[in-house]
């Protein structure tokens, strides 16, 4: 009797682990028996993995936040690699993470294990000549957007566009009313949502700004109440801590992050995966974003896409407005998102493009990465 499948997945943060829940979900359909281990947060050990390290040791942003965790990361990635190297799966996915992934996917795929990644680095905005070595490293890679695959192909690295999951998840017309039914929002108010990032360094680099936003605000609009949806724990206590003290509308719910911005008027949102939902869930938005300065200055001189929102990105056009860095002052912030309080015609562009992206990206993420692998013989 063979024995069964086991595949071992590596998910670093929040989105990651959605997308990792999804596909697991969907293996699961066609390998009954297989086993899932590796790294992963809640939603990937719901769905069946068996998480052997902390999902959030990976959760770090920017060039200067991983430098300071650099030997904690180093040491977790040798460890993760010998027990893989010990007791081969018979295939590893490595979710996003790339600093982290692709070198566990090289390690692996020299050891004869068929290694594939997940969400593919961010090569059409900066460092296309990556894929000359990425192409030793994998044996495919499933990618999120439309505009990917060719890119890929032109290193001859096979590569699917499978969509994503989120656009599959949320309903083309979110149901706002039941979206305020759930979180306990009465129909007429005037309902801002506030989501400053997932990873600890994000979070408590941009807070003061949005608690700055907050003010103001209110002193424009004061029947106007704030929603935080928080990602984890140690979000949630950081933020209450400074909610302590302050006498400020803002309420914070654990997760939920989807139904907040389905209920939500308009959103403050820090760049990232956090803007596709807003723009999935039909949320006209603010980008922002603030990062240490190390990396700002090397991101400026690498980066060759205008935008970093992903709504603007697909788009190909500035359809949010992004105020980063030094623009991500409360003084900006706070007028930016009043407009969307009162000019209509500006929200209806932002909601006109939002649903032509949900159609595009919406497909059966976790079937068609599954078949892509069927296809390129990393699975039977």
């Amino acid at each position: 009797m063979a024995a069964p499948l086991q595949i071992a997945l590596v998910a670093g943060e929040p989105s990651g682990d959605a997308l990792g829940a999804d596909l697991i979900q969907a293996l699961k359909q066609h390998y009954p028996q297989a086993q899932f281990v590796g790294i992963g947060g809640p939603g990937m050990q719901a769905a069946g993995l068996q998480s052997w390290y902390p999902m959030e040791t990976l959760s770090v942003m920017g060039f200067w936040d991983v430098l300071k965790r650099l030997p904690e990361l180093l040491s977790l990635r040798a460890q993760l690699s010998k027990r893989l190297k010990r007791t081969p799966p018979h295939l590893f996915i490595g979710i996003d993470a790339p600093d982290f992934n692709f070198a566990v996917e090289r390690a692996l795929k020299a050891a004869g294990v068929p290694a594939i990644h997940y969400v593919g680095p961010s090569v059409w905005a900066w460092r296309e000549k990556r894929l000359e070595k990425i192409r030793h490293w994998v044996d495919g890679v499933l990618l999120l957007f439309p505009f990917e695959p060719p890119l890929y192909e032109k290193y001859s690295i096979p590569a699917a566009f499978v969509g994503h999951p989120l656009a599959w998840k949320i309903p083309l017309q979110p149901d706002r009313v039941a979206a305020r039914r759930t979180l306990g929002v009465p129909e007429q108010m005037s309902l801002t949502a506030l989501l400053p990032g997932s990873r600890m360094g994000e979070i408590t680099r941009i807070w003061p700004e949005y608690l700055r936003t907050v003010r103001l605000l209110v002193e424009l609009y004061p029947d106007m109440q704030f929603i935080v949806p928080t990602v984890h724990a140690r979000a949630h206590a950081y933020l209450s801590e400074t909610l302590h003290n302050e006498k400020l509308p803002i309420e914070l719910v654990r997760g939920q992050a989807s139904t907040v911005l389905q209920a939500a008027d308009q959103a403050l949102v820090f760049s990232g995966t956090a803007t596709l939902e807003a723009a999935l869930c039909k949320c006209p938005m603010v980008i922002t974003g603030k990062v240490h300065p190390v990396t700002y200055w090397l991101a400026k001189r690498l980066v060759k896409t205008p935008w970093v929102g992903l709504p603007n990105v697909l788009a190909g056009r500035e359809v949010v407005p992004e105020l980063l860095q030094d623009a991500a002052r409360a003084e900006r912030l706070a007028p930016e998102l009043g407009r969307l309080v009162v000019d209509e015609l500006l929200r209806r562009k932002q909601l006109d493009a939002f649903a032509h992206m949900h159609q595009q990206l919406r497909q059966p993420a976790g079937e068609r990465a599954v078949e892509a692998m069927q296809q390129w013989g990393v699975l039977p």
